[in-house]
């Protein structure tokens, strides 16, 4: 076969290789989990703000759930299960004034920087 074969069966291809996945709809529920690791010594105060970050969330418009749950075996280690009637509500909630005040507040206790990750649920 030839190198122009070759080059445009390549031409063909590169739309598939470069497609980006179609966008969730706006309507979709935005599932959000986030890992938190604490100093050890510094946990006892980082669970209470992440306690007042859950009871805020809680009370946001546009959650359907919001929970933070501790490990078992490792005190210091914490996730937060957010379900959001949209990406639109999650992001309102995540730029709020109310949040990011109390995030900026629990950074310093950090033992790692927050592990975020969402999405929706692929039906």
């Amino acid at each position: 076969m030839s190198a122009r074969f070759w080059s445009l069966l390549l031409l063909a291809l590169v739309p598939l290789a470069l497609a980006v996945p179609q966008a969730a709809r706006a309507d979709q529920q935005q599932y959000v989990v986030v890992y938190v690791e604490f100093q050890p010594d510094l946990r006892a105060h980082g669970a209470k703000l992440l306690g007042q970050l859950a009871a805020l969330g809680s009370a946001s418009p546009g959650v359907v759930s919001f929970s933070a749950n501790s490990q078992i075996n490792r005190a210091n280690f914490y996730v937060l299960v957010e379900i959001w009637q949209n990406a639109t509500a999650y992001q309102n909630f995540i730029t709020s004034s109310a949040a990011t005040a109390l995030i900026s507040q629990i950074e310093p206790f950090l033992e790692a920087p927050f592990d975020e990750r969402d999405g929706v649920l692929i039906e």
